[in-house]
């Protein structure tokens, strides 16, 4: 099975949607890795469990996968 997809880069929408195209392998591995290795980390893991913890470990899981 093939697909092409073409984008007119002048037009804004166009240009969205081509940026969603080309991050959304990105967002689907950082989905993965939230919901199968994140929250595990904080459920069996870590005693000093607060929310500016949380908080800056699920910023830096989007800063490593590039979905900010």
């Amino acid at each position: 099975m093939k697909a092409i997809l073409e984008f007119d880069l002048s037009d804004e929408d166009d240009k969205v949607s081509y940026e969603n195209c080309i991050n959304a392998n990105n967002m689907a591995i950082f989905i993965f890795e939230l919901r199968h290795n994140f929250w595990r980390k904080w459920k069996h893991g870590e005693d000093d469990f607060t929310l500016d913890n949380y908080k800056d470990s699920l910023y830096e899981l989007m800063q490593n996968h590039d979905v900010l």
